[in-house]
C-alpha cells in the first residue's frame, strides 16, 4: 500500500454481514450507518450478505433504509437464496420443496423456480430449513417426516444463536439441531462460513 492510500483502496468491494454487525433487531449498531455512508461517498461497492433467511431481500433492504443506510434488494443476498440455488442445481426447476421458516424461505424458493409446500404429505423432494420469527414445532415435525421419507435436507445456516437488541436468542442452528435429533441425516448447509452464500448473486 503506497503513501496516502487507505486499506479500502486495496479492495473492489465490501460485503457486510447484518445481524450483530449492521443492526441488532430494530436498531442500528452505533457507527454502522455513518461508516457505510463514508464508503458510499468514496465510491466503494457495497453488498449485504446475511445468514438470516427469515425475510426476502426487499424487506431487508427496506429495514436498512429505515436505519439510514442506502440499500436496494439487489444489494442483498440471503442464505435462503443460496440454499434455493443449491436445490435448483441438484434437482432443476419445478420440483416441490418443503419450506420451513419465514417468508424469506418461501420467496427464495419461488423466485428460483421451485414449488414451496408446507406438508410432508405433498411428497417434497427436498426440505429447505431457514430461520422464521414464528417457526412452529409442526414445521419441524413436517421436516423430520419428509427427511425420513427420503427428502434431501438443506439448511440455510447452522448458527446456534442470533444477536438481537435484547441479547442472544436461539438461531436457525438450534432448530436444525432439533430436527437432527429425530433423523439419521445431516443437512447440506448453504450459509456462512460455507461457500454457497458467498458465490450466490442477488436475484436482481
Amino acid at each position: 500500500m503506497s503513501a496516502g492510500e487507505v486499506i479500502i483502496d486495496c479492495y473492489d468491494a465490501v460485503l457486510f454481514d447484518l445481524d450483530g454487525v449492521v443492526y441488532l433487531g430494530p436498531v442500528a449498531v452505533p457507527g454502522a450507518a455513518e461508516g457505510i455512508a463514508a464508503l458510499h461517498n468514496r465510491g466503494t461497492k457495497i453488498g449485504f450478505v446475511t445468514n438470516n433467511a427469515a425475510r426476502p431481500p426487499v424487506a431487508v433492504a427496506d429495514h436498512l433504509v429505515e436505519l439510514g443506510i442506502s440499500a436496494t434488494a439487489a444489494d442483498v443476498v440471503t442464505s435462503a437464496q443460496a440454499a434455493a440455488h443449491l436445490l435448483i442445481d441438484r434437482f432443476g426447476p419445478g420440483v416441490r420443496v418443503l419450506a420451513v421458516g419465514g417468508e424469506g424461505v418461501t420467496v427464495a424458493l419461488s423466485e428460483a423456480g421451485l414449488v414451496p409446500v408446507h406438508s410432508a404429505e405433498d411428497n417434497p423432494v427436498a426440505v429447505m430449513q431457514g430461520y422464521g420469527f414464528e417457526l412452529t414445532w409442526q414445521e419441524l415435525n413436517e421436516a423430520a417426516i419428509a427427511i425420513h421419507h427420503g427428502a434431501h435436507w438443506v439448511a440455510t445456516n447452522i448458527d446456534p444463536t442470533r444477536p438481537t437488541d435484547r441479547g442472544l436468542v436461539p438461531g436457525n442452528g438450534a432448530a436444525v439441531a432439533a430436527v437432527r435429533m429425530a433423523v439419521a441425516a445431516e443437512p447440506e448447509v448453504a450459509g456462512k462460513p460455507f461457500r454457497p452464500l458467498l458465490t450466490t448473486r442477488s436475484a436482481d
